[in-house]
């Protein structure tokens, strides 16, 4: 079990020491049943009073975090919350709830903060074992690009939609329309910028998808830029800074939007990859490249201003970008497709993107149709065509 203290702050020692204990169990890192070091061995180990690691233990013990057996020692819990462990959760949300409308928040804004605090701590969790999804009516598989609204819209789509289920899978924008196309997603998420028509999506939906007709929603546009250290303390201000020696970098995966942009952009400026600094470590969503950052592991990272805003890092804006949902015509007008359209298209839904910066919903909900590429026109000449309508 490893504990760090800040012995300069104004957090006792036993509050860090059981904070730390709880975030060492949420992060998977401290297994049910697994044994504590002994009250004397930590409070060495730490150079502090045993009576200091005692009143942790105890307080862990009061929560029902820890067991005590005598002289075995203490252990991690290893039972399922029951209904008074429930209750006590209950409770303290409501504080928090109560906490947050008493300093003037909203409750969209309060919901918004809820869902990018828990968005960060599931992605410095271990992940979990996917178990095989039985094929359902009432399930909606999306596959695609990562971003925190797309987890507010299955938290919203819960609450007016109980019995719909919406799977995700953040594997990239690319990989969310093969996906798609291959009938292993009933919806994509994208926003892939094409450097020749300017436009978001709808080129690469063409050469994907030559024959397919789909419905393209627009999910929100947000801003994407640099997420730096809070101060910005090695005064990165543009993508060339990448190069510097004394700069690192941690990047998204290969096939993301993100990732496409900034390989397009550092090929216009001339930048090598060999030339920057922690190119190769990748993370799969904005939120866990903002954690690295604001971890320490890198100094900065390309991402959405809202996944900056979560993890508290100061953000440098570079582009505004569409972020679509896309989904076969022919299941557009079924349900529970259809909900989901109307989930997104909520006053409640759009009042909690507005809630969170870096995000611009004035498209929210705008529905196009994309037809296949008709036949090239005689003599070569280039078509026009873009097919379908808004709606």
């Amino acid at each position: 079990m490893d504990i760090t203290l800040n012995r300069a702050g104004k957090t006792p020692a036993y509050r860090q020491i059981a904070d730390s204990v709880r975030e060492q169990v949420a992060l998977g890192r401290l297994k049910p049943g697994e044994r504590l070091p002994a009250i004397r061995e930590l409070a060495q180990r730490l150079g502090l009073d045993p009576g200091t690691v005692a009143r942790a233990y105890q307080e862990l013990e009061r929560d029902g975090a820890i067991t005590a057996r005598g002289r075995s020692g203490s252990f991690i819990a290893e039972t399922r919350p029951g209904r008074s462990e429930r209750d006590h959760l209950t409770a303290a949300i409501d504080r928090a709830i109560l906490d947050g409308l008493g300093l003037g928040f909203s409750p969209e804004e309060i919901a918004s903060a809820f869902a990018t605090r828990l968005a960060g701590w599931r992605e410095r969790r271990q992940p979990p074992k996917r178990q095989p999804v039985p094929v359902r009516t009432d399930l909606l598989r999306f596959s695609g690009s990562h971003d925190l609204a797309v987890e507010l819209l299955v938290t919203h789509m819960k609450s007016l939609y109980p019995g719909v289920r919406l799977d995700t899978s953040f594997v990239g924008s690319l990989g969310g329309l093969v996906a798609l196309e291959c009938g292993e997603a009933d919806i994509a998420g994208a926003h892939l910028l094409d450097e020749e028509s300017g436009q978001f999506n709808i080129p690469f939906i063409r050469r994907l998808m030559p024959s397919e007709t789909v419905a393209v929603v627009n999910l929100v546009q947000r801003i994407q830029g640099l997420m730096v250290a809070p101060d910005n303390p090695k005064q990165i201000i543009s993508l060339a800074d990448l190069k510097r020696p004394d700069v690192s970098f941690v990047n998204r995966q290969k096939g993301s939007g993100t990732r496409i942009y900034l390989d397009s952009q550092l090929l216009r400026l001339g930048i090598s990859p060999d030339q920057i600094r922690g190119f190769e470590c990748e993370e799969t969503t904005h939120v866990g490249v903002a954690a690295a950052v604001a971890e320490g592991k890198a100094d900065c990272g390309m991402g959405t201003q809202s996944a900056a805003a979560g993890a508290g890092l100061d953000f440098i804006p570079l582009m505004k970008e569409r972020y679509d949902l896309i989904c076969l015509k022919d299941h557009f007008d079924r349900s529970p497709l259809a909900w989901l359209t109307v989930t997104v298209r909520s006053r409640d839904f759009k009042v909690m993107l507005n809630s969170m910066p870096g995000y611009d919903t004035s498209d929210t909900g705008e529905v196009r149709f994309v037809g296949p590429i008709p036949s090239l026109p005689p003599e070569g000449k280039r078509a026009s065509y873009y097919g379908g309508q808004g709606r």
